[in-house]
């Protein structure tokens, strides 16, 4: 009996082991030939209505209706070696524009290979190399329109160290959101020189010779968050971001947050700056609060970064590129809750800016919710937006409609 009990435990752990041994190799493909078979295929359809109606210049009112989407394909590893690639598209079914309002952001026309990247993995480093998506808060591509921004980057993560990850990246080229973005504006250099015939974004050159990116995320210590991430945009600036978030593990689940934007620009007749930011929040029976405040130095701006979603700013949302101008402070309130496959949202934001014009005073209220049953699959959301834009000889108010319908397979 006792040896019989034996071998019923040696059987038990044998055969735990065999599973954990075989769900260790499932995502590994035995000949290069399987990885393709082995690939995921997923994608997205997409449905947009955006509508913005001025104040104080009937003129300028415009509103764009655009639908498109995406298809990505990842081969199944093979030896480390894996391949994905991303295809995006966009086609303006109508559009009533008479100021050109869209033209850098939505209408865009065509389709455009977003990704396509080989992928390298051993042990705990990978390397990946080629078109690729990247969210790094110095260097983040906007999905907010059809067009998402992509990059053409070559990155190595490591994550040998305890819960920490590092990353080293050599970033050469920036995917726009459609071809009439000509240049970059209050972020690194790039440059497009191609005819702007409203078509897809292309994958245009930074600066003279690209950026170089330092990135490190660590949670080594209970309860709190770290990141900081270093960019050489070469022969521009170099820029710092750093943050900390400590959660407190109460009953409303309180947390606190702070960081940091230094930049320091090569060329001498630029003042170097750098931007404060703090931030709080609290969750009360499933409602989210948090406020935030941000401040920038008199003498400098700050630069954010690269990509429009390279926005880390406590209190960015939806149109605050502003909050990054020398001698700009901002504050922030914000609350959320989530009803099942519903999502509420309310913010508002006012940045004070030296500059009349960029001054913003910004509120919105967005509803998404997640479709079920026979829509499985589906979602949508609506967010509508009042800006209050600068003042006096300045002011160009607007109220703002955004509409969107996914699938995704």
């Amino acid at each position: 009996m006792v040896s019989a009990g034996i071998k019923m435990n040696f059987n038990k752990r044998t055969l735990i082991l065999a599973m954990a041994l075989a769900s260790t190799q499932t995502y590994a493909a035995e000949n290069f030939s399987d990885a393709f078979k082995q690939g995921q295929l997923k994608g997205q359809i997409k449905s947009y209505s955006f509508d913005e109606d001025y104040d104080s210049n009937d003129d300028a009112d415009n509103n764009i209706w655009a639908n498109g989407g995406y298809v990505s394909y990842k081969t199944e590893r093979f030896k480390g070696l894996s391949f994905g690639t991303t295809f995006q598209t966009s086609h303006v079914t109508s559009i009533d524009d008479p100021a050109d309002k869209f033209k850098k952001t939505m209408n865009a026309r065509g389709s455009v290979m977003s990704e396509s990247y080989l992928s390298f993995q051993f042990g705990n480093t990978n390397f990946k190399g080629g078109r690729q998506y990247l969210s790094l808060p110095l260097i983040k591509g906007s999905g907010s329109r059809l067009i998402k921004e992509s990059f053409e980057a070559y990155e190595i993560t490591n994550t040998d160290l305890p819960k920490t990850l590092i990353s080293f990246a050599k970033v050469n080229k920036y995917q726009t959101r459609t071809d009439k973005v000509t240049k970059n504006t209050n972020a690194a250099t790039f440059y497009n020189d191609d005819v702007q015939r409203g078509d897809v974004g292309g994958f245009y050159d930074i600066g003279t010779d690209g950026a170089l990116s330092f990135y490190l995320k660590n949670n080594s210590i209970e309860n709190l968050n770290l990141q900081a991430h270093y960019v050489d945009f070469i022969d521009e600036v170099k820029d710092v971001y750093i943050d900390a978030t400590y959660r407190f593990e109460t009953k409303f689940k309180p947390f606190i947050a702070a960081q940091y934007y230094g930049s320091n620009y090569d060329e001498s007749a630029r003042e170097d700056s750098k931007l404060l930011g703090y931030k709080a929040g609290v969750s009360i029976d499933g409602y989210n609060l948090h406020a935030a405040y941000t401040t920038v130095d008199d003498e400098g701006s700050v630069i954010r970064g690269i990509g429009e979603a390279a926005t880390a700013s406590f209190t960015n949302s939806s149109q605050t590129s502003g909050n990054y101008h020398a001698g700009t402070d901002s504050w922030q309130i914000g609350i959320s809750k989530k009803y099942n496959n519903l999502k509420v949202k309310l913010s508002h934001t006012d940045s004070d800016n030296p500059i009349s014009k960029y001054q913003l005073k910004q509120t919105y209220a967005e509803i998404g919710y997640k479709l079920s049953g026979a829509f499985q699959g589906c979602s949508t959301s609506i967010r509508y937006t009042i800006y209050d834009f600068g003042t006096d000889a300045d002011a160009k108010d607007k109220d703002e409609i955004r509409a969107k319908f996914f699938y995704s397979f």
